[in-house]
């Protein structure tokens, strides 16, 4: 019997290190003091909990870390439009914000002299 309290305890041990080096802005649920005290507190359905529910996945992770590297443009997307990097959207809001502008002047104008 003192055999499966060691092993809980080191089921404990592995899943508060992995929270502790996970980053926190990839977790996923609740924050991550919360899932150490959820992976202590309930056993062994808080470390299923947080393999299956609060680990970041794969995919995530690497996203995470290639934004961080700085080789890509973060690109942004909207609906089903294709996407564009941040450069492309400002120079196209600027034209839509001169476009609407010049807009507004001409409407003005023609109910002033109206």
């Amino acid at each position: 019997m003192p055999f499966v309290a060691v092993i809980y305890v080191l089921i404990i041990v592995v899943v508060l290190v992995d929270i502790v080096f996970t980053d926190g802005r990839t977790v996923r649920g609740v924050p991550k003091p919360v899932w150490a005290l959820l992976s202590m507190a309930l056993p062994l359905v808080g470390p299923i909990a947080w393999i299956a529910l609060g680990r970041p996945q794969k995919d995530e992770a690497h996203k995470d870390e290639a934004q961080e590297g700085g080789t890509e443009k973060p690109r942004a997307t909207t609906g089903s439009a294709p996407a564009m990097d941040v450069d492309t959207q400002a120079a196209l809001f600027s034209a839509q914000a001169r476009e609407r502008a010049e807009q507004q002047r001409r409407i003005a104008r023609e109910q002033r002299d109206r």
